[in-house]
């Protein structure tokens, strides 16, 4: 598909409502709904624009904060399924989710639905998760939905506090039947500012191990906030077709509605391109003066300027904008070093009297 006439990949945040607490939230997760979000009918909008204008139109994710927060949560995915879009759910895992409330998008016709995990063991994720007994809650639902013949897929964050479990979350995927593991990179951001951070050596060796790991699987794997993990790909497994293309990152067949209504790169990367209350989201993508520079590889600075992966990596935009303010600022999460950067001539500033 063409990333610059639409995305790939939409992550909805349809409010920023959740009953958990989690560590590295983004969104700064909140208790009750912001009166402000999007209603049913502006929402019905938006998807009109997205499947009568995106050929082909994206897998639509909703997302929060926690969307089981919505009450009209359903009719929005009744909406979504019957505009033909290929719909998946992304809750937190509380009370509220039930395998009764499974069953009802089950019926509805939603296709995958995501389930955070952090870590192997309780120990890991509801630390992370800060509400006991999430650990087991998530298995649950998580065979629920495997149970119910929906796509299931596994989100892991890695920071410094989850790092450890990653070797074992390869063989609890396997277990618990994925169609896709996403490994997501945290980005300092919301409340994953304060959160212990891994070395670019750390990330590097982290990367490596899933290139090498998601060959042995039949399911999909993939790194989030981490678009080098397909030069790991292509140096660590010789003849493997998909690092040849573009990576789907921010603004680039990827792309992010707040509750508010706010068009972004991603949920990581708070810069809006502007309002879908009065822009269509489709016009947004296409012409935001902000998406088109995100897609422009000869917009990058440091290494990631001159590196020659930047076609198919381009490194995390999120990352760069969170450690150093500069959207095309190199990727500070990458260790990797381009052919001559090292023999550049430095910079002579001149001497002032």
């Amino acid at each position: 598909m063409d990333l610059e006439q639409g995305p790939h990949v939409l992550t909805w945040e349809l409010t920023r409502a959740c009953g958990l607490k989690c560590r590295h939230c983004r969104a700064n997760a909140i208790p009750r709904r912001n009166a402000r979000e999007l209603s049913l009918s502006e929402v019905v909008t938006v998807l009109d624009d997205i499947a009568s204008t995106l050929a082909p139109p994206p897998l639509m994710v909703f997302t929060g904060g926690d969307p089981v927060e919505r009450s009209d949560l359903s009719d929005i995915l009744r909406a979504s399924v019957a505009r033909n879009l290929h719909t998946a759910v992304s809750p937190s895992v509380t009370p509220l989710l039930t395998r009764k409330v499974l069953e009802e998008w089950k019926e509805i016709g939603v296709k995958t639905v995501s389930i955070s995990i952090d870590g192997p063991s309780p120990a890991i994720h509801d630390r992370f998760r800060r509400v006991d007994g999430t650990f087991a809650a998530s298995i649950e639902r998580a065979r629920d939905v495997r149970d119910l013949g929906m796509g299931l897929q596994v989100n892991t964050s890695i920071c410094g506090d989850t790092l450890p479990g990653v070797p074992g979350m390869g063989e609890l995927v396997k277990d618990l039947g994925v169609t896709s593991w996403e490994v997501f990179f945290v980005v300092p951001t919301g409340r994953g500012r304060v959160l212990p951070k891994i070395t670019r050596e750390a990330t590097e060796s982290t990367l490596k191990w899933l290139a090498t790991y998601a060959q042995t699987v039949r399911f999909r794997v993939t790194a989030i906030a981490a678009p080098q993990f397909r030069r790991l790909i292509l140096e660590n497994v010789p003849g493997s077709p998909w690092p040849k293309f573009p990576a789907i990152r921010e603004a680039q067949g990827f792309a992010f509605i707040d509750h508010l209504g706010e068009v972004c790169p991603s949920g990581y990367l708070p810069v809006s391109a502007g309002n879908v209350r009065r822009t269509p989201f489709s016009k947004l993508y296409r012409d935001s003066p902000l998406f088109r520079q995100l897609r422009d590889p000869n917009r990058l600075q440091g290494r990631c300027g001159a590196c020659e992966y930047k076609r198919i990596c381009g490194g995390s935009r999120a990352r760069a904008y969170a450690v150093t303010g500069d959207l095309q600022a190199e990727d500070p999460a990458c260790p990797y070093v381009p052919a001559g950067w090292e023999e550049r001539p430095s910079l002579v500033l001149p001497v002032h009297a």
